[in-house]
């Protein structure tokens, strides 16, 4: 009880020594304004000003748990403002007692604000020097001068200066220009590196690029190397699969996020191909979204609003509200969806029996159409600059989820005769939810120790009902009414301590899971089995990660344990070959060299990439009375091994990198029983292999800026050796060209071709495919209206056709997604702030499996 006491009389005058410290972020507001607000947060000084001498000065800076005068310091950077202080009075004035002062924005090519640059003032008399500033880090400067009419020099390390005579005190906005320097012959020209290696990947600079107006943080990752998104938001790594995405140390788990985040809040992007001990062993790539920071308090509200069209009418319609005061931060964001899915499609099966061949060709056209609803609401509270508390809840109900075939056919040939013709009908109703998301975290410092705690808990409901009526005058007609239904509940937790240790900083921590599924199959007419699975798997894993920068060179290795238990259940009994436990050790190392616009980076890392839970069910599903779709319950986790090598310079960078995955889950197809069935299934197989690289050329050409990229993937797997009639190692090419045409400082044009090879992945080969989008952006009304139109597959050439080369069965499949639309987008932004909610959850790689 004695050191209870004394613990809470220390963290009470601790709170008080606090209480006279500064923690603001102040946004384009007047000086004076500044000077009032932290006159009223604190009792210690009074803090005396000139209103009106002081409103034409705007000030933008962070304040990060300063003293009041350091904090007034701050706030008058390269003003021409005095500080005096004494005693408990501070008086704060302008040194330049004038009528007048010069106010104007000096921004470079892309409009982005250019802070620190140099303002003279020159008399145009005989060009002397009347008075000078700095710009602020929003690019605004304030002047005080007497002369009724001067000649305004603005200059900046690496952009061509700028002269222009003002007889006003509004100088507007000011663009410079990059400027190129002729040495002996050679141009050399200032440019800010976009590209820069860091721990486990490499970071890109977007605030200072034209990315910062694609519009959404969907269009800038569209942009970025290595990175595709197709067109429902899905976005995916080049050679790495999924990632998890963050902004701000959040982990978003709603792609729509991804379409609220403007881009001109975004300051970089990091891309980690080899993420730490920390993540989970199964997430083998990562996108952490850094936003430009916390705004002032206040109202803030953002509305958007997009219509598109792909043959049938769609969008959404969204409407993101915060209030901030002090260290508390409340928001609620309210979103509706409605969407059009089609499929122009002919699908076809050859089945190799031993005695004869069955041939069936479908056309399985399909309409789809669905809503959502998606609520959240949460708060964040930061009790002090060194400890912040945060919660939230979401919600997603679809409204609708109907989709239906309508007139399909499926002709049928035994040995190249056709025996029959059957037509074909179905109606298919999918629902989702309720499903329900809560998150809690804490993030605190006590002494060097940093302390991140994620409590995450998920109840979700899904299903789906297939009626199928099929008719025939020469084989059995029939119907088949088939239903799925799924109830998950799963409860996360992740502890992060972090320590710095000699010169570098150690990370030690645990993550808990523990998910409970549970599905039911039933098919009345008993054409395929009822099924009836639970599985119940538990995780724990313990991990410890150590970063060393030794000068221009950084070495990362990291060690995780995971201690996996999987129970699973066949109508209630439990079943002993599926209910296994797991033991796995996963290392990780990287080490990295940075020197002005040069890096370098050499990594290897061990991953395990385990079945979803779907993947896992026990039941057959009917697609159609020739062809079945099944779970494997059976299925054991793949473990991967990968190195890799990345280079950096300035605008161009290469990544190699080689992969071995033993135990490879893959799709396959065989006989079902030896009828005439095809099933479509995963298996397990001893291993695959690949190498691939990816190389990426970003120059700027003032106006014109193309970004060239090209990857090329070689899968190394024996698809003959387990019954495939083709060899499938065939090498695979992608060439991306995005090009940006700047019309103004506020609009720009973008044109994004791609060319993808055939290319083959495990028992598949896909046909090659290409695509051309274009899109204008603009920006009006101090940047506080976005306007973006687009037209996605221009030329309708992003077709979907594939063979897969099974066991005694081959698949064909020939699709159009529908995917050409035309879209427009507009997005309201009033006073409008980055969320401070700080939370990243928990378990993120196990509610991917779900």
């Amino acid at each position: 009880m004695k050191r209870l006491l004394t613990t809470l009389v220390l963290l009470t005058i601790m709170c008080g020594a606090s209480a006279q410290r500064i923690t603001r972020q102040y946004n384009n507001v007047s000086m004076a304004q500044a000077l009032k607000e932290l006159n009223s947060l604190q009792n210690r000084y009074t803090i005396n000003f000139i209103y009106d001498e002081l409103e034409d000065f705007r000030v933008t800076t962070s304040i990060k748990n300063q003293r009041v005068t350091d904090a007034i310091q701050q706030l008058i950077g390269f003003y021409p403002i005095r500080m005096t202080h004494r005693g408990n009075t501070i008086m704060v004035e302008c040194t330049h007692k004038t009528k007048r002062h010069l106010t104007g924005k000096v921004v470079d090519e892309t409009g982005q604000p250019v802070p620190y640059a140099n303002v003279l003032l020159l008399s145009v008399v005989d060009s002397s020097a009347v008075a000078g500033g700095v710009s602020n880090e929003s690019g605004v400067f304030v002047v005080p001068y007497e002369p009724a009419k001067v000649i305004a020099r603005i200059s900046y390390v690496g952009y061509k200066t700028v002269y222009r005579t003002f007889s006003t005190e509004n100088a507007g906005t000011i663009q410079l220009a990059p400027d190129a320097l002729q040495l002996k012959g050679v141009t050399v020209k200032t440019v800010r590196p976009q590209y820069k290696m860091t721990r486990g990947g490499m970071t890109i600079d977007i605030e200072h690029s034209l990315l910062a107006k694609m519009g959404t943080a969907n269009d800038v990752l569209a942009q970025l190397p290595r990175v595709n998104v197709d067109a429902n938001g899905g976005v995916t790594i080049f050679a790495k699969g999924s990632p998890e995405i963050y902004i701000d140390n959040r982990l978003i788990r709603d792609k729509q996020e991804l379409t609220t985040l403007k881009s001109t809040e975004i300051k970089n992007i990091e891309i980690l191909t080899n993420p730490g001990a920390q993540y989970n062993a199964s997430v083998q790539s990562v996108i952490r979204i850094h936003t430009k920071g916390i705004k002032a308090d206040g109202l803030s509200v953002m509305t958007a609003v997009n219509a598109k069209n792909n043959s049938k009418w769609g969008g959404f319609e969204e409407v993101n509200v915060k209030y901030r005061k002090g260290g508390l931060e409340v928001f609620t964001d309210v979103t509706s969806s409605t969407r059009y899915e089609g499929e122009r499609n002919t699908v076809s099966s050859k089945l190799l029996l031993p005695d004869h061949t069955i041939y069936q060709e479908q056309l399985a056209n399909t309409d789809f159409r669905a809503s959502f609803f998606l609520p959240k609401a949460g708060f964040s509270y930061d009790i002090t600059p060194k400890h912040s508390i945060g919660a939230s809840y979401s919600l997603v109900k679809s409204i609708v989820g109907k989709g239906e075939c309508v007139n399909n056919y499926q002709k049928v040939w035994k040995d190249n005769v056709l025996t029959g013709i059957i037509q074909q009908n179905l109606n298919i109703d999918i629902f989702n939810g309720p499903d329900h998301t809560a998150n809690l975290y804490y993030i605190g410092k006590v002494g060097k120790m940093d302390i991140v705690f994620n409590g995450t808990g998920i109840w979700k409901k899904d299903g789906r009902r297939d009626n199928w009526t099929e008719n025939s005058d020469d084989l059995p007609s029939r119907k088949v009414n088939t239903e799925n239904e799924r109830h998950i509940r799963m409860l996360a937790s992740k502890l992060i301590l972090s320590y710095p240790i000699g010169k570098g900083k150690a990370e030690i921590g645990t993550e808990t899971t523990n998910t409970h599924s549970h599905s039911i199959y039933n098919n009345p007419e008993k054409y395929v089995d009822a099924s009836d699975n639970t599985v119940v798997e538990k995780n724990i894993a313990p991990f410890i990660d150590y970063s060393l920068p030794l000068g221009n060179w950084t070495v990362e290795a990291g060690l995780r344990y995971e201690y996996t238990s999987a129970l699973y259940r066949s109508f209630g009994i439990k079943e002993d070959e599926p209910s296994r436990t797991y033991h796995d050790w996963f290392p990780n190392l990287s080490v990295s060299w940075n020197k002005d616009k040069w890096s370098l980076q050499m990594n290897y890392a061990k991953h395990i990439s385990r079945p979803s839970y779907r993947d896992l069910r026990s039941n057959v599903q009917y697609v159609n009375r020739f062809t079945y779709e099944a779970g494997n319950p059976y299925l054991r986790p793949t473990i991967n091994h990968s190195i890799g090598f990345s280079i950096v310079h300035s605008w161009l960078s290469l990544d190699i990198d080689y992969s071995y995955n033993k135990d490879a889950i893959a799709y396959t197809s065989r006989l079902y029983d030896g009828k005439e069935i095809a099933l479509i299934q995963n298996q397990n197989f001893h291993h695959t292999q690949s190498l691939s690289t990816s190389f990426v050329a970003s120059p700027k050409f003032g106006w014109y800026q193309p970004t060239l990229e090209i990857d090329f993937l070689k899968p190394f797997f024996n698809t003959r050796k387990y019954g495939s009639t083709e060899d499938l190692q065939d090498p695979f090419v992608s060439i991306k060209m995005n090009t940006k045409l700047i019309l103004s400082t506020n609009s720009f044009i973008t044109l994004d071709m791609k060319y993808n090879s055939e290319v083959c992945t495990d028992f598949v080969k896909t046909k090659a495919s290409g695509t051309v989008d274009v899109g204008y952006t603009l920006s009006f009304l101090h940047k506080a209206l976005l306007l973006n139109v687009y037209a996605i597959d221009l030329f309708k050439t992003k077709r979907d056709a594939w063979t897969q080369y099974g066991q005694n069965v081959i698949n064909t499949k020939d699709c159009y997604n529908c995917i050409r639309r035309i879209g427009i987008t507009l997005t309201y932004n009033f006073n409008a702030k980055r969320s401070k909610y700080k939370g990243t959850g928990a378990g993120n790689a196990e509610k991917s499996r779900l």
